[in-house]
């Protein structure tokens, strides 16, 4: 029979019947080697077999060539008779996601040599074309008693949920043969539902079937992790309560294991039962992993206020300063008027045993639930969070006081004088934000009655002071007040200012200033009341240094030096060559001293190398998206921040914890292997001393 024209169901049905009895250990190992390019391991490659020498010269051209989009002379690349080239040319595709390279893709699905097979399977589903689905299918090897190609099936399957439709749910999800020695396609089944999962395609099958299989702790952990994300990130999925139930046997049992205990949490709290709760409020008492607290507080949103607000206020005493704020700024999200005086009475009464942080994003909680029956408290919060901004010399603190001034808009005059004119550009572009998170008050005429006007007004003229200064921080993070349907500022236009507005455009930097650029360009379009204007397309501007890659070996790392201890990372050069090429450069000419970790979410990551100190800084040129066969399946990751496909420069970020809904969109090129204590400890303003490189 025609491959083709096999039934999806019976191809699935097929594999059930010649599930492979290995143990477990062994498919584990086959599973990491997917971690490491095939030649990174390879002293003596077999005929055929994909060897990847970073050194070679015909190698790099392939590797230029993906850097540079030439999408032409990569096809030309997909026939050729030497397996590392089809290789390398083959996963290209994962960067660059041209749908027209599709079909030439899938013929890479019948390579004779397995890496090349995997590459095709993997870009595939990072193309996401749903006409690439039947030809997975087809693809998948279901007599594979030998267990000989479980890479590749797992592979296909996570593609399938890149990719496919509701049946193809439907049938991976009726999979319930798999034995807890089948690791590869264990994790590929749940990896291809959580896939469906975050494109918003479920089915109550599946997730049946990922409550049972977290449940189970004969399931290998990367699987059970898999399906713990797929719970915690899936819109719109709420576990019932027999499914809660077993959620927090789980939850109970994984205490080895930190990564599902944190999906877990989410997971409950999306559920909203009583066993959710009974099991949650239990262990925020108990829990020590700093991140699983976190999601535990962020997790009793769901819950009635009057029972969780008890249970989370003493978090805010934390010792580990990522719990404190976030507990206080849950009360930002969550708090009631009936509370608010409490919160800023809470954060004075402990200021010392607070941090700063935590401490403003109380005030800001009493500042956004204080109502106008308690002009005094009001008063007094709004005078101490000016105190503190005045009192600070940390200008993260100093930023996190304009946002909680926002809170009240009355005091956009403050926000004006103070941030506009402040010294740091992450306080400049603070006040920006703060005051358009004032302007897109639904309550905007309501709230400032017969002065809406002159508000109004008066901030228009902030939004145009702003644009004038050329400041991209501000323009990016402030802009899109003017675009407010509700205040309607197209009513005080006129050709003059529109002009101002388009010579201020062409005076930003491209393609360093391109969040400053797209915000304005929007600006200009609302105003000429034109569409939105589509992203600017940043032309290839910075090629890969291959003499400094020729220095990198698998012993290479680079320690950064902060103020709170060391971290050494280890690089991908095989999956990200510019990346790593372009980190070890700004290392090398000292680009990251002195610079700031400007952004850390708690649990998710920690950002740094901004040349403003703000997000919106970089350097005169870009580089591009990477994508090879890595995942966020853990901690400590190296990423590169980007404001879209091919716009990676200078920052980058590291994981405090697994963050597959990143898979695909951001370059990893390297992991921590040692100081993720550090990691955990960083907090906004930290500083990286140096970055110290031992090519060795």
């Amino acid at each position: 029979m025609n491959q083709l024209h096999i039934e999806p169901r019976n191809i699935f049905l097929q594999l059930l019947h010649h599930a492979p009895l290995l143990l477990s250990g062994l498919v584990l190992s086959l599973f990491l080697c997917q971690c490491v390019p095939p030649s990174a391991e390879d002293k003596n490659p077999k005929q055929g077999s994909v060897n990847i020498d970073l050194r070679n010269k015909q190698i790099q051209q392939l590797y230029d060539l993906r850097d540079a989009r030439k999408v032409d002379s990569l096809l030309h690349y997909l026939d050729n008779p030497n397996a590392t080239l089809r290789y390398i040319a083959t996963l290209a595709f994962a960067s660059i996601k041209d749908t027209n390279a599709v079909p030439a893709v899938i013929g890479r699905l019948q390579d004779p040599v397995e890496d090349v097979r995997i590459a095709a399977a993997f870009v595939l589903g990072q193309i996401g074309a749903l006409k690439s689905e039947k030809a997975l299918i087809a693809a998948f090897i279901s007599n594979d008693s030998l267990s000989q190609h479980q890479r590749f099936n797992a592979t296909v399957l996570e593609a399938i949920g890149r990719c496919g439709g509701a049946a193809s749910l439907k049938q991976i999800a009726s999979v319930s043969t798999y034995l807890p020695t089948d690791t590869l396609l264990l994790e590929g089944q749940c990896r291809a539902i959580y896939r469906f999962g975050v494109r918003n395609l479920t089915d109550p099958v599946a997730t049946a079937q990922m409550v049972t299989y977290v449940a189970n702790e004969r399931i290998p952990a990367p699987a059970r992790l898999m399906a713990a994300q797929y719970l915690a990130r899936t819109k719109d999925l709420s576990p019932d309560s027999l499914q809660s139930v077993l959620l927090a046997a789980a939850l109970v049992r994984s205490v080895q294991n930190p990564d599902i205990r944190m999906a877990l949490a989410k997971a409950l709290g999306k559920s909203k039962t009583t066993p959710a709760f009974a099991i949650l409020s239990k262990v925020i008492h108990t829990e020590q992993d700093w991140r699983v607290k976190c999601n535990i507080v962020q997790a009793m949103s769901g819950f009635q206020f009057d029972t969780v607000r008890s249970m989370v206020l003493p978090l805010v005493l934390d010792t580990n300063a990522h719990v404190s704020r976030t507990a206080a700024e849950f009360f930002v999200s969550n708090g009631h008027i009936e509370d608010s005086d409490y919160y800023w009475r809470y954060a004075r009464e402990h200021a010392a045993q607070i941090p700063m942080l935590a401490q403003i994003a109380l005030y800001r909680a009493s500042n956004k639930w204080l109502g106008r029956s308690a002009p005094e408290s009001k008063d007094f919060v709004n005078y101490r969070l000016r105190e503190m901004f005045l009192g600070t010399k940390n200008p993260y603190e100093r930023a996190a006081c304009l946002n909680a001034l926002s809170e009240f808009g009355w005091q956009y005059r403050w926000i004006h004088e103070k941030g506009f004119t402040d010294s740091h550009p992450a306080v400049k572009s603070a006040a920006a934000e703060a005051l358009l998170t004032i302007l897109q008050r639904p309550d905007f005429y309501a709230f400032f009655g017969e002065s809406a006007r002159t508000a109004r007004r008066e901030m228009y003229y902030y939004m145009r002071e702003m644009i004038a200064s050329g400041d991209p921080g501000m323009i990016a993070a402030g802009t899109d007040g003017l675009r407010v349907p509700a205040l309607n500022y197209r009513t005080l236009r006129d050709s003059v200012r529109i002009e101002d507005f388009r010579t201020a455009l062409g005076k930003l930097k491209m393609p360093r200033d391109v969040e400053a650029y797209m915000a304005l360009d929007k600006v200009i379009a609302y105003f000429e009341e034109r569409p939105e204007p589509a992203k600017p397309v940043i032309p290839f501007n910075h090629p890969i240094d291959w003499e400094r890659l020729n220095l990198v070996s698998q012993k290479t790392e680079a320690t950064i030096e902060t103020n709170k201890g060391n971290i050494v990372v280890e690089f991908y050069p095989q999956w990200a060559p510019g990346s790593v090429a372009n980190f070890l450069d700004l290392a090398g000419r000292g680009e990251y001293n002195g610079k700031n970790f400007h952004r850390v979410v708690p649990n998710f990551v920690i950002q740094g190398g901004c040349p403003r100190g703000d997000g919106y800084g970089a350097l005169d040129y870009t580089i591009r998206t990477e994508i090879g066969m890595a995942w966020y399946n853990a901690d400590g990751y190296l990423g590169m921040a980007s404001a879209g496909f091919d716009t990676e420069g200078t920052q980058f970020f590291i994981t405090h914890s697994p963050a597959p809904h990143l898979d695909g969109n951001y370059t990893i090129f390297g992991k921590v292997k040692q100081g993720m204590d550090v990691v955990h400890r960083i907090q906004p303003g930290d500083l990286i001393n140096r970055v110290e490189i031992k090519y060795q």
